[in-house]
């Protein structure tokens, strides 16, 4: 960080950027006693009090202003990052439902080719309803904002989970391919191939169900190992 900064200088941050309400502020201060406390203690109270993500706090003290809110989404953590896409774990700021947001990089966003391909698979994946494919409810393409919201699903996808466990028994390999195929046919059956698949695009959600994520974006050219899932590992 640049500069050391107080308390006030946090909240008032915060309050540009439009991920807290001035009412909960007001409440904090109240707990607080005081404005004179030192930031370090403002930023306990926010996250424990489920205000702010230690995620959000770092990027307001770096000195970004944007990057927090997209659309109706609000950003908590960063998830995983690929060459073409950074993946959050977001909230719906009205009805605080969980999502996975996939936003193209800027870099990327500012080529109309790749910007362009980025929305339309996005919408191709919109009409894929299958338990064993990771949903996308929303795409939103103006400007040089371009984003995907997904499903979240809590698990790990399969690169990460094999690392950890080094081996499948059988029954769980047939019950996971088992899942990849289900999802792999109905989309076939919708003329759709999943043009990028490999370890990182499969996820092993909580229940033990594999979901296959990221069909056709292997057209974007490249190598994208963005994580959908939480892995209970996220990268800052």
């Amino acid at each position: 960080m640049a500069k050391d900064f107080t308390a006030e200088e946090l909240a008032q941050r915060a309050l540009d950027v439009n991920i807290v309400k001035e009412t909960d502020l007001r409440s904090i201060w109240g707990e607080l006693g005081t404005h004179n406390v030192e930031c370090e203690q403002l930023k306990q109270l926010l996250v424990r009090r489920g205000l702010l993500t230690n995620f959000q706090i770092e990027r307001l003290l770096q000195g970004f202003r944007t990057g927090f809110i997209y659309g109706k989404y609000k950003v908590l953590y960063l998830v995983g990052a690929g060459t073409f896409a950074r993946v959050y774990r977001a909230t719906h700021r009205e009805t605080n439902e969980l999502f996975a947001l996939k936003v193209l990089r800027k870099s990327k966003s500012e080529i109309p080719d790749e910007a362009e391909l980025f929305r339309r698979e996005g919408e191709l994946g919109m009409d894929l309803k299958h338990p064993n494919i990771v949903a996308i409810h929303e795409v939103y393409s103006k400007g040089k904002i371009h984003f995907l919201v997904m499903d979240f699903v809590e698990g790990h996808n399969l690169r990460d989970f094999f690392k950890v466990r080094g081996k499948f028994e059988p029954l769980e390999a047939t019950r996971i391919t088992a899942d990849m195929v289900s999802g792999l046919n109905y989309a076939f059956q919708k003329g759709v191939t999943h043009r990028d698949l490999k370890m990182s695009n499969v996820i092993l959600s909580s229940d033990g169900d594999a979901k296959l994520v990221d069909f056709g974006l292997a057209g974007l050219g490249g190598n994208d190992n963005e994580d959908i899932g939480d892995t209970g590992n996220q990268r800052a």
